[in-house]
């Protein structure tokens, strides 16, 4: 090769790496970053959890020995469970002004069976919740008939967590008691 083509080939030879390396995509991170001061409020001790879950099971039980017909009318099970990116699609909501959420709340709902359940909805830096499409629906195309979502301009939030009892831990924590 002459040596007055080696400064192309050099040239092409960094383009093409740096073009594999671009349409590569990045490695997910492994940690989300989180301000430890801002957690430290919220921090609750393993054993005060475990009597926490505890009571609540205990009160519970309790009610529905006593009331019967709560325990069809209203179920509360154990514990509810969302997937990373349930509550990374929250986090990374914007409010009206474009600032990302400042956290998720959870709302507690009532579904069709009488089961008590998680609604999560993030909010804003004034504790406002931000209320908004959060995924496209998949619509089937029909010609000849316009593609409409059928949340549009009224908003979406996180629901369907995987309910205990049926998903359960495996008891090692301690927190769902005997599961």
């Amino acid at each position: 090769m002459k040596k007055k083509h080696l400064p192309l080939v050099c040239i092409l030879t960094l383009a093409v790496v740096t073009t594999l390396v671009s349409c590569n995509p990045q490695h997910p991170v492994d940690n989300i970053p989180f301000n430890e001061d801002s957690v430290r409020s919220h921090i609750l001790p393993i054993q005060a959890a475990l009597g926490y879950t505890k009571n609540f099971r205990m009160v519970r039980d309790s009610m529905y020995r006593q009331l019967p017909a709560y325990q069809s009318a209203l179920n509360l099970g154990q514990a509810e469970a969302f997937n990373r990116d349930a509550l990374a699609v929250l986090l990374n909501q914007k409010d009206a002004q474009g600032n990302t959420a400042s956290g998720v709340r959870i709302y507690y709902g009532l579904d069709r069976e009488g089961q008590v359940r998680m609604v999560l909805v993030p909010y804003d830096k004034n504790g406002n919740d931000i209320i908004n499409q959060l995924i496209a629906e998949k619509s089937a195309a029909i010609p000849g008939i316009p593609s409409a979502l059928a949340f549009a301009g009224s908003g979406q939030t996180i629901e369907d967590g995987q309910r205990c009892p049926t998903i359960c831990d495996n008891g090692s924590s301690g927190l769902g008691g005997g599961n």
